[in-house]
């Protein structure tokens, strides 16, 4: 990382800040900053903001699509933002289970149990990201995870 970022707020609550950040880091390397600054006044990181606003669409429009066919009723669509799916199965699937068996045919799924609160957590969620795979790549993966739920069915 570049170890690089800014605050708005309270001036004494910037100068504690600052005072903390002196004892973790000293400063960021000046040239560093200068292209940072650079990236920035250029419109570079508008730019990147754009290409990635279009990506991360497509990218959900696909997984929204596959999970549409392939596990309807399955999700409910978020609203905005984020960059996961939220998946639940059947009633008694093991979705570490799931985890492992896809895992092993080339798909990752995040078992949805660490994020219940509860004693006894329901073991049929789980989140399905989409940020990092390409649009194409998406359909296929749903199909197999579609196919080992049924499967175990």
């Amino acid at each position: 990382g570049r170890r690089l970022g800014y605050l708005v707020g309270p001036a004494r609550l910037i100068a504690e800040v600052q005072a903390l950040r002196r004892l973790m880091f000293r400063h960021t390397p000046n040239n560093n900053q200068r292209t940072v600054a650079r990236f920035l006044a250029l419109g570079h990181y508008d730019t990147m903001v754009h290409r990635l606003h279009r990506a991360y669409r497509a990218r959900w429009q696909a997984m929204n699509e596959a999970l549409t066919r392939h596990l309807p009723g399955s999700f409910e669509q978020p609203s905005f933002g984020g960059s996961s799916f939220w998946v639940h199965g059947p009633e008694g699937l093991d979705t570490e289970a799931l985890d492992r068996r896809a895992r092993a045919r080339g798909v990752l799924i995040e078992p949805g149990r660490i994020f219940f609160f509860s004693e006894n957590p329901p073991t049929n969620y789980f989140r399905l990201a989409f940020s990092s795979v390409a649009s194409e790549r998406i359909e296929p993966g749903i199909r197999i995870l579609a196919d080992l739920i049924h499967d175990r069915a």
